[in-house]
C-alpha cells in the first residue's frame, strides 16, 4: 500500500478518482484543477472538462489507445501540476519584479516633481535676488571711461587715434570785407 501512496504523492490533492472504462478496456482519471490552470491533450492522452465552477475544473484524463497504461496517466497529471506550478512561479517573479520597478519609478517621480516644485518656487526668487545684487553693485562702482582701440597705420605700427594727427601749419584766417568780395566777383565777370 505504501508503494501506491508513494507513486501518487506528487498528485496528492488533485486526483479525485480512478475509473475503469469497461467498454474501451482502459483506466481513466478524474482530476480537480484550479480554474486558471492550463492543460492540453496530446496524441496519446485525451483531456475532457467534466465540470467547471468558481473554484476550479474537474477534468477526465483518458488514453486514446490501449497502449497507454495508468502509470502514463498519473505521469501526465504530474506534468500538468508541475507545469502550472512553474507558470505560477514565473508569474510571481514577474509580478514581484514589476512591483519593485513600480516602487523605483514612484520614487523617481516623487524626486522629479519635488525638484520641479522647488525650481518653480525658488528660481525667480533666486534670479531676482541675484539681479538686485548685480544692480546694486553696478550703482556703487563708477564706470571707467573707455579708451580708444589702437589703429594700424600704413607703416604697421599701432597708434592711438589722438596720436594720428599729422604735423600741419596753422591756417591763418583773413578777414575780408564784403566790398572786397564784390570786387572779386566783378573781376570774374
Amino acid at each position: 500500500m505504501k508503494a501506491i501512496q508513494a507513486a501518487l504523492e506528487p498528485t496528492d490533492g488533485y486526483i479525485t478518482s480512478f475509473k475503469r472504462n469497461t467498454v474501451e478496456g482502459w483506466w481513466e482519471i478524474e482530476v480537480g484543477l484550479p480554474k486558471a490552470w492550463v492543460f492540453d491533450e496530446n496524441d496519446k492522452i485525451k483531456c475532457e472538462v467534466l465540470a467547471e465552477a468558481e473554484m476550479g475544473k474537474l477534468i477526465k484524463i483518458s488514453p486514446k489507445n490501449n497502449k497507454v497504461v495508468i502509470d502514463d496517466l498519473v505521469l501526465f497529471v504530474e506534468i500538468i501540476i508541475e507545469t502550472n506550478k512553474r507558470i505560477a512561479e514565473k508569474e510571481k517573479q514577474f509580478t514581484d519584479k514589476m512591483e519593485e520597478m513600480k516602487g523605483i519609478l514612484e520614487q523617481e517621480a516623487k524626486k522629479f516633481y519635488k525638484e520641479l516644485d522647488e525650481l518653480k518656487e525658488t528660481s525667480f526668487k533666486k534670479v531676482g535676488d541675484n539681479f538686485i545684487k548685480t544692480l546694486q553693485a553696478s550703482e556703487k562702482k563708477p564706470r571707467k571711461p573707455r579708451t580708444p582701440k589702437p589703429k594700424v597705420v600704413d607703416g604697421g605700427t599701432t597708434t592711438p587715434d589722438s596720436a594720428n594727427v599729422t604735423n600741419t601749419t596753422p591756417i591763418s584766417t583773413v578777414t575780408t570785407e564784403k566790398s572786397d568780395l564784390l570786387e572779386l566777383d566783378e573781376s570774374k565777370a
